[in-house]
């Protein structure tokens, strides 16, 4: 009668634990479900500011306050100055340039413009100031793209032409056709091996 009173009582406790388990599966699997909702909804956000962001310009290196009251037209005039007349069959169309200097470009073509002869001059001054010009991109972004330095040096080091895809994606030019790595251990591991 002991044992059976035991038995019973260990019985009850194995349901009650075995209900508890049950609903913290439940639990879990619920959370864990949200959890991949709420990932999907930060990369679509993320993807949405970057869109939003496409025709932005930053442009790194220049003096605090050069730009005087009228920013917009201190940077048209900068950009012609220093990238040059032909640069723009006709006149670059900025929508708003903020006091840290990133111009909203009306016209995507303009950027790619800008971008492509800022590389093709190489190093560009103005009023003996080193300026950068860079694509503006979220910081989310911005940290995922930085994670393909060390594969950068390697291309370098290697003399292989790469590029960086949107959003972060690096395509690194090689004999026998282009190779796109998403992940940069990945990619390092491979120009390693190289």
């Amino acid at each position: 009668s002991s044992i059976n009173n035991k038995l019973d009582n260990f019985s009850q406790r194995l349901d009650a634990s075995e209900r508890r388990i049950g609903d913290v599966k439940d639990r879990v699997d619920h959370i864990e479900n949200i959890l991949s909702e709420v990932h999907q909804l930060r990369e679509k956000c993320d993807d949405l500011e970057n869109r939003a962001r496409r025709s932005n310009l930053r442009i790194v290196g220049l003096p605090e306050g050069i730009e005087g009251r009228d920013p917009i037209s201190f940077v048209e005039k900068l950009l012609v100055e220093v990238l040059g007349e032909e640069t723009f069959p006709g006149r670059v169309k900025i929508e708003r340039a903020h006091r840290a200097l990133r111009p909203w470009l009306l016209r995507f073509p303009d950027k790619i413009r800008i971008l492509r002869r800022a590389r093709e001059l190489g190093q560009l001054t103005f009023k003996n100031q080193k300026i950068f010009f860079f694509p503006d991109v979220s910081a989310d972004l911005q940290a995922r793209r930085r994670e393909f330095t060390e594969a950068w040096r390697l291309c370098h080091s290697l003399h292989l032409p790469f590029s960086l895809l949107h959003p972060a994606k690096l395509r690194v030019s090689l004999r026998d056709g282009p190779r796109f790595f998403v992940n940069p251990e990945e990619a390092t591991e491979f120009l390693k091996w190289l």
